[in-house]
């Protein structure tokens, strides 16, 4: 009774971590509660490229599903629930080996092409107004795999951007 009282308030316990790999301090981070902690370790991977890093977080998904599966019920929690989603989407992917990373650009709202080319991830093509006048357009070519994508910049409460691919030619 104590037990599953504690588990409706707390969460239930996170399994064990395996320590000492290069992921070790976000999945900390992950699981510590701290909204401020836990968004800045889900923002670092979500931008990650490091395959040693990925390696190391994709091999503890059963910790970042049991840190995620802590924040289903407090509403307050929705911005970190959306962050922690993109970091099991991308875990999955990198661990299932189901492509290029590019692939993930239109499941999260906060990849900025200008960083991502900045980064030496894309290319770019050529800049234009989105065709229902709402938003700059930056096209880019993903340079591991070169598929070429279309950026939106978009806006709301905070910026966020649009991505989708570009026909093959």
């Amino acid at each position: 009774m104590i037990g599953s009282l504690f588990d409706r308030l707390f969460g239930t316990p996170l399994p064990p971590l395996q320590e000492g790999g290069p992921g070790t301090a976000l999945l900390q981070s992950l699981g510590s509660g701290d909204y401020g902690v836990l968004r800045t370790a889900a923002v670092t991977i979500a931008l990650t490229r490091g395959a040693a890093l990925l390696d190391d977080l994709a091999a503890q998904l059963p910790y970042v599903e049991a840190a995620r599966a802590r924040y289903n019920t407090d509403p307050k929690w929705i911005r970190e629930r959306y962050e922690l989603d993109f970091v099991l989407r991308k875990l999955r992917h990198w661990r299932d080996r189901s492509g290029c990373l590019c692939q993930l650009y239109p499941y999260w709202m906060h990849y900025q092409p200008e960083r991502e080319i900045a980064s030496g991830h894309l290319l770019p093509i050529a800049t234009g107004v989105a065709e229902d006048g709402w938003g700059d357009t930056q096209d880019a070519a993903c340079t591991a795999c070169g598929r070429g994508w279309r950026c939106t910049d978009r806006e709301y409460h905070a910026p966020w951007w649009e991505w989708s691919p570009l026909p093959q030619r």
